[in-house]
């Protein structure tokens, strides 16, 4: 008898939620109203630069709650008139969340943003169906970790070389 082969598939981004907002208000303004509204303190770093989208900078905000909670980006999906990914429904902004989120809260999280000011279309992006943001959470995790690593004290920087 012929043994089945076992396949292993694992996602990349199996712990992340990815809502698509469309907006008409600024990068700032969104940020300031998520923070008063959801409790968050959306902080903007340095933009994302992309060089295959002539070195145009992504508005890119950062919140960790704190260990074992949730981590939140609002990353700008537009910049000097180019998009940084093209979906069949317009997106303004990112939303990213990492780490599980309850049900409960996440519903909370989309229901908050719909009532915001400015605030179009909230929706819940499928990452399964959507395969060409994979490259993208990956530019935003580098990027992150990067900013991050920056922030560090010195001594605790890894040497690499």
């Amino acid at each position: 008898m012929a043994q089945k082969k076992r396949i292993l598939q694992v996602s990349p981004f199996d712990d992340i939620c990815i809502i698509g907002i469309s907006s008409t208000v600024k990068d700032y303004k969104l940020a300031w109203l998520l923070n008063q509204n959801l409790k968050l303190d959306l902080k903007k770093m340095q933009g994302l630069a992309l060089p295959d989208r002539n070195n145009g900078l992504f508005s890119f905000y950062y919140f960790d709650e704190g260990e074992n909670l949730n981590v939140f980006n609002l990353v700008q999906n537009h910049s000097e008139g180019q998009r940084m990914l093209q979906l069949s429904l317009p997106v303004d902004f990112f939303l990213i969340i990492r780490n599980p989120i309850p049900k409960n809260r996440f519903e909370e999280v989309m229901s908050t943003i719909r009532k915001t000011p400015g605030v179009m279309l909230v929706f819940e992006i499928d990452i399964d169906k959507n395969k060409n943001i994979d490259p993208m959470l990956e530019r935003i995790e580098f990027h992150e970790f990067n900013l991050l690593k920056e922030q560090m004290p010195k001594r605790l920087q890894l040497r690499v070389g």
